[in-house]
């Protein structure tokens, strides 16, 4: 395998294994990789499927039925490029690396970043899904709610009880230890005033990326691309979204990024381009919450020594 096919297929290699785990807003959803897939093209992500129960006095059961599985129609309207140049010197580097194991991780480095900017972008993308939610929560005549520690908390909590409702018909939107609230950092600073915000790895197997506590129910997770909106005031409306994990958005991204490698005239160097598409989808607006805030970032007031 010639060097600059080992870049490519590191670079490939590191993205599809990488992508999720680089997503915050993303663990709501049910993201699949799709393989060639044009720009504007509709795809099917089939959602985690559903059990129904029923009630049960004793004998025969009755006939199985099919679980119940959501179908989901995902737009491939995004996308990320990216076109960037090795050196001559670093490419040695690579040649000259021992082993195949070195070659790979000295390739890696050019892989971190474009994984870590693809994800924020479609984290932002199911950012914006907020408009979509179907539990909303906000101030009077809807206002922002201006944010406040006791706020923080009892935020949670209402989302926790409208969940738990669900559909008033008996039909509950919650699922104990699977329940997600994404927030923006101005959200953690109030949740940090709080003792009862609990950082517990207990049933986490893996710790997910921006989690930093267990509280009303919620594993709380933080992203810096949580939707907001600058008001004419200069003031920002943020959208903390609140659902199941892994069973209320739905997304594509390509798993083939289209990646070439070529030389330029003037130089040796080697220069890499490709591209990337996702597109991203509310399924289950009844699995989705979210609550109109501002969040200022104002310490508290001390008497003077």
């Amino acid at each position: 395998m010639s060097d600059e096919q080992l870049m490519i297929t590191t670079f490939t290699k590191a993205y599809n294994k990488y992508i999720y785990d680089e997503m915050v807003i993303g663990q709501l959803a049910h993201t699949e990789l799709k393989d060639g897939v044009r720009h504007g093209a509709e795809v099917d992500v089939i959602m985690p499927a559903m059990v129904n129960l029923f009630d049960y006095t004793g004998g025969d059961l009755p006939d199985a039925e099919l679980t119940n599985t959501t179908t989901a129609k995902v737009k491939f309207d995004k996308g990320k490029a990216f076109h960037f140049e090795v050196d001559e010197v670093k490419k040695q580097q690579i040649a000259n690396a021992p082993d195949l194991k070195q070659k790979v991780e000295l390739a890696k480095e050019y892989s971190y970043d474009a994984i870590k900017q693809f994800a924020a972008a479609v984290d932002t993308a199911y950012g914006q899904l907020y408009t979509r939610a179907g539990h909303y929560l906000s101030g009077s005549s809807n206002s922002a709610i201006t944010l406040d520690a006791d706020y923080a908390k009892e935020i949670l909590a209402y989302m926790q009880a409208e969940f738990k409702r669900g559909d008033r018909k008996g039909h509950t939107n919650w699922i104990d230890g699977q329940m997600v609230a994404i927030v923006p950092p101005e959200y953690q600073f109030y949740l940090g005033k709080l003792d009862e915000l609990k950082y517990v790895e207990s049933g986490h197997k893996k710790i997910a990326k921006g989690f930093i506590g267990h509280l009303c129910g919620w594993d709380i997770v933080v992203s810096n691309n949580v939707a907001g909106v600058t008001e004419d005031d200069d003031k920002i409306t943020y959208y903390p979204l609140f659902g199941i994990k892994g069973k209320t958005l739905a997304g594509g991204v390509s798993k083939n990024l289209n990646m070439k490698d070529y030389m330029p005239e003037k130089n040796f160097n080697t220069r890499y381009k490709g591209y990337g598409l996702y597109g991203v989808g509310a399924p289950r607006v009844d699995y989705l919450g979210t609550v109109k805030i501002n969040a200022p970032l104002t310490l508290s007031e001390r008497k003077a020594a």
